[in-house]
């Protein structure tokens, strides 16, 4: 059985507690915080894509450890960039080719000694 609906004096009273800084009882007040979004560096994501034959924003998401959406985001950007090239596609799922003359200018990092 649902509970019962409060009356017109209840609800003026919770509103009023409400306005006046008085939470319900047994209520929390949360405060919402939007968490920032970091995406991999350039120079690292350029790194993954020379060696790849191809890529999909799912396997950019998996390496790097964001979320699929910021993989999307970023290989967009290279797009437009002319580092990788849009081979098939559609709204759900996006398969880039890494374009090797331009990935030929990008600088490979050096690889630390032990």
């Amino acid at each position: 059985m649902p509970p019962k609906k409060p009356s017109l004096s209840q609800l003026e009273k919770r509103t009023l507690r409400a306005r006046e800084g008085g939470a319900a009882p047994g209520s929390e007040i949360r405060e919402k915080v939007v968490a920032g979004v970091i995406p991999p560096p350039v120079d690292e994501v350029l790194e993954f894509v020379r060696d790849q034959p191809y890529l999909t924003p799912n396997a950019l998401a998996e390496k790097f450890g964001v979320r699929v959406s910021i993989a999307r985001q970023v290989l967009r950007d290279l797009a437009e960039r002319g580092y990788v090239r849009l081979v098939v596609g559609d709204k759900r799922l996006r398969i880039y080719a890494p374009v090797k003359e331009a990935l030929a200018e990008v600088k490979p990092k050096k690889a630390k000694k032990k």
